[in-house]
């Protein structure tokens, strides 16, 4: 029985590592069972077997990656309570199943980290509002915390397209990512200190 059980983990955790990678790889639209059951190497039957649907499945697809992500964030944050900045880039596969759900319009499965309490924004939010002294954070602080977001996500998403675009060689590349990093400190000390 013991074999039954581990055998049953196993499988689980193949299926749920498979629907991670095709969620950042392809969406949740674009993830089949089937795609997800050949990438685990196991038969698709058991999607349903241990997970009852494909919703559910990417469900605990995305509860692992934002659960992932944020002891990866909390680690480079290094005891802060802000996250360092750009550290997105170091975190691809959440970073691109996040997007990939926004685009198909699974808002839900995008705002996972919600549900599972470890929602890095949220986090940052509470943190700026009761420094502020606030018990609800008011829009300008919602504002300061989703636009450093935008900037987060979009560096990390484009890099390579900011790069090309803006001409930096292979050997500008870390200086022109510690300018922005500098660029992005810099706004982030003003948003807090206009916003006091």
């Amino acid at each position: 029985m013991a074999d039954n059980a581990s055998g049953r983990g196993i499988a689980e955790e193949k299926l749920i590592r498979a629907a991670g990678e095709l969620l950042s790889e392809v969406g949740p639209r674009a993830a089949s069972v089937r795609a997800v059951a050949t990438r685990a190497g196991v038969n698709h039957g058991l999607v349903h077997h241990y997970f009852g649907s494909k919703e559910s499945l990417l469900r605990a697809a995305m509860t692992r990656l934002v659960e992932d992500h944020a002891a990866f964030a909390k680690d480079m944050a290094k005891g802060a309570s802000v996250p360092a900045p750009f550290a997105l880039l170091h975190d691809q596969p959440y970073l691109r199943a996040v997007m990939r759900c926004v685009l198909d319009g699974e808002m839900e499965l995008a705002t996972t980290e919600l549900d599972a309490g470890v929602s890095i924004p949220r986090h940052v939010v509470s943190e700026l509002a009761a420094h502020r002294g606030q018990n609800t954070p008011d829009v300008k602080t919602q504002a300061a915390v989703g636009i450093g977001m935008a900037m987060e996500m979009g560096w990390a998403a484009l890099e390579p397209f900011i790069f090309a675009v803006v001409g930096a060689t292979p050997d500008e590349e870390a200086s022109v990512r510690a300018e922005a990093v500098a660029l992005r400190n810099a706004i982030a000390r003003t948003w807090i200190g206009a916003a006091e």
